[in-house]
């Protein structure tokens, strides 16, 4: 066969042979996308009501204990404190307030609110005593280490202009506990891992119940604590909310829309006035990840 015969041979098989190549890559590629689908598919497939008892079993009062490991693989601590968990807002958020102690009695006190909405999955925001910013995350449910899992949606800064952001896992293991894990990244690279559980507490904090027809005590005030004697619903004029022994309590139900704003105001006078005992308390820290690893750093 004559040359100029040949190499239009030459070229038909060269250009099958890599039709064939590119068709099987091309399979390749479509069938690992189908997978990875798939794979996020299970991750996201929830049901609103599978959403809910998930949220619902962080509800009550925790015991945590933690360590933290370093970017160089060191770990120090231990760390401890309180978690408490409480459905918000009419019962559409999870709202949790934490208290964290290092070794020296710093505390570090972190707030966060979850919810979850169909289509979208969980959602998450926190914030701290030590940033001055809120990280924003999203999430979904992992059903093969049974984990809530959430990356942070708004990197931030560190002090020395790095990129920081954060990854938060929740696992719910057989015996009733949560381990807590969060891993932090500065410039896409890890930076610091905390890890923390969390252990349902027997015997909850709880005040003494007030011997009231109707509901459970607040805080108490302060000419409770000087030894004043508490008045009564009479004594009070009928005003439903009461002072009591044990702190303020409510002798029944309010009944009509402005007992309610006066219920939830002073509710939310005694939430004030915690906050600001416990700023006076919190020892100053920069920030969750500089504090939880300051030991392990060079």
């Amino acid at each position: 066969m004559s040359s100029h015969l040949r190499s239009p041979w030459r070229l038909c098989a060269v250009s099958c042979a890599f039709g064939a190549l590119l068709g099987a890559f091309v399979l390749t590629a479509h069938g690992s996308a189908r997978e990875q689908s798939a794979v996020q598919q299970t991750k996201a497939a929830i049901s609103d009501a599978k959403a809910r008892a998930l949220l619902t079993l962080f509800v009550g009062s925790w015991e945590v204990r933690g360590t933290t490991v370093g970017a160089d693989g060191a770990s120090t601590g231990p760390f401890q404190g309180q978690c408490h968990f409480n459905w918000t807002l009419g019962g559409v958020f999870l709202a949790g307030d934490h208290v964290l102690y290092n070794q020296e009695g710093a505390a570090l006190q972190i707030m966060d609110v979850m919810g979850f909405t169909p289509g979208v999955g969980f959602t998450r925001s926190e914030i701290t005593n030590g940033d001055r910013s809120m990280f924003l995350s999203t999430g979904m449910y992992d059903d093969a280490p049974n984990a809530m899992v959430f990356s942070s949606a708004n990197p931030m800064l560190t002090p020395d202009g790095k990129r920081r952001s954060l990854d938060t896992s929740f696992m719910f293991r057989p015996d009733g506990t949560i381990v807590w894990n969060t891993t932090f990244e500065e410039d896409d690279s890890p930076a610091g891992t905390v890890k923390l559980v969390l252990t349902r507490m027997q015997t909850p904090p709880a005040m003494q119940a007030p011997s009231t027809p109707f509901g459970a005590p607040m805080i108490a005030q302060a000419a409770a604590g000087q030894g004043a004697a508490p008045p009564t619903a009479a004594a009070s004029g009928g005003n439903f909310i009461v002072q009591t022994q044990q702190g303020l309590a409510v002798t029944r139900a309010p009944q009509s829309m402005e007992e309610n704003k006066q219920l939830l105001s002073a509710m939310l006078q005694q939430r004030q006035q915690l906050q600001a005992q416990m700023n006076a308390m919190q020892g100053q820290v920069q920030d969750m990840s500089r504090m939880m690893t300051a030991a392990t750093g060079p």
